[in-house]
């Protein structure tokens, strides 16, 4: 017998992902923590029109040296993944992540 898993709607219109295992690696990025970044993220995307969910997680496969990785999924748009290494480019990455899913 085989079932479908118990699907739900939801009023999320998608992800951001920030590596948090960049910030541990040895030649990982010098001045970006997961947390804060998480946090301008946030901050950044807060007037969407569209509710975005910005979660740390595991390791994302990219493994930028002296950069953290951080990937983003929003529904019916195509996915945006970036390496970062400062604030500025926190920054970017949320700006562009905006200007995709207006």
């Amino acid at each position: 017998m085989s079932h479908s898993p118990p699907l739900v709607d939801t009023k999320l219109g998608g992800l951001v992902l920030v590596c948090g295992e960049c910030e541990a690696r040895k030649d990982g990025p010098s001045k970006l923590q997961a947390r804060p970044v998480r946090k301008e993220l946030k901050h950044e995307l807060r007037d969407l029109p569209l509710r975005l969910r910005v979660v740390q997680s595991s390791c994302l496969g990219l493994c930028p040296k002296k950069a953290m990785a951080l990937a983003a999924v929003a529904q019916g748009h195509a996915p945006l993944v970036a390496e970062v290494c400062r604030d500025e480019d926190v920054a970017a990455f949320a700006r562009a992540l905006a200007k995709s899913v207006r």
